[in-house]
């Protein structure tokens, strides 16, 4: 009698059983399973060093699953870098930088999956403008090239200067100072500045062409302050020319009667005619033939002998 009751139990257990696995193999299978990622990079892949840092995750297995980053600089964690995007704040030019992403759906942790590492990029200077100083430039002016420019990566940024006059290459010029023993009135002067941060050149930026123009003369002597009657007056007045251009002198104004000027030596001639007292204005002008003049003027004073 008590056999066939414990049969009777182990039956009961046995349609329990068969009856309830339908149910949880059904559960197993609407359960979510462990996801994963399949594919992981890092875009731009070649980045500079003022680009954010963006994860690009393909391919994975579940259903929307979401992310845990870690983001690494040169194989050490950027401590608190746990978004998709990294800041370009967080590296410089050469750094290595990779990015470690974990799959989390509903619970379920993936598997870690680390993307292949990009090397941020040196990136190279850039010329905005370039302009030769002074500007009229002459035969006696030391010309400038005054450049401006920027480094993406704050690098110090020097610059080489190839100087061409009428169209032909200045051989040994490379500073960006041009003296005026190279050029001469009428010739056409223009510079290609190229930039290099030491690593890389960056493109190269010409100016735009000036003409050296005509150099006016300049009078570099000093008329007498006062004279005497009944005296001759000899005055011999001196001026410098930067092109070396054959200058003439002459007078101007009203000048006193029997004044001369020799055109071509400047000098200065008047035999004051006894009791002739006062101030008499005197202007001196000397050009060079080529438009370029400069004067002098002064008062000349007479008194009484």
């Amino acid at each position: 009698m008590i056999y066939r009751k414990y049969f009777f139990i182990e039956i009961v257990i046995f349609f329990l059983v068969v009856w309830l696995s339908p149910s949880c193999k059904g559960k197993t299978e609407n359960s979510y399973p462990s996801p994963a990622i399949l594919s992981i990079r890092i875009t731009p892949e070649n980045p500079k060093t003022t680009h954010d840092l963006n994860v690009i995750i393909e391919g994975v297995e579940g259903s929307n699953p979401a992310f845990k980053y870690c983001w690494k600089r040169n194989e050490k964690e950027i401590f608190g870098e746990t978004f998709k995007t990294l800041s370009h704040l967080n590296f410089s030019k050469h750094d290595t930088i990779s990015v470690v992403a974990t799959p989390l759906q509903e619970g379920v942790v993936g598997k870690s999956v680390e993307s292949n590492p990009v090397v941020v990029i040196n990136t190279e200077p850039i010329i905005s403008s370039a302009i030769i100083k002074p500007q009229p430039s002459y035969t006696n002016s030391q010309l400038e090239v005054i450049v401006g420019a920027s480094d993406e990566d704050d690098d110090c940024i020097v610059y080489s200067c190839q100087w061409t006059k009428n169209d032909r290459k200045i051989d040994n010029e490379s500073s960006n100072v041009l003296s005026s023993s190279r050029f001469e009135r009428g010739d056409s002067i223009k510079c290609r500045v190229i930039p290099s941060d030491r690593e890389v050149e960056g493109k190269a930026f010409t100016t735009e062409t000036i003409i050296i123009a005509n150099s006016s003369p300049v009078i570099t002597s000093q008329p007498p302050a006062e004279v005497i009657s009944d005296r001759l007056f000899i005055y011999e007045a001196a001026a410098d020319d930067p092109d070396q251009d054959t200058i003439v002198f002459s007078l101007l104004s009203s000048l006193p009667e029997g004044m001369t000027i020799d055109p071509a030596t400047g000098i200065i001639e008047w035999k004051i005619p006894k009791g002739l007292t006062g101030d008499y204005p005197i202007e001196i002008m000397v050009s060079d033939g080529y438009g370029g003049r400069c004067s002098q003027g002064f008062n000349l004073s007479i008194g009484e002998s």
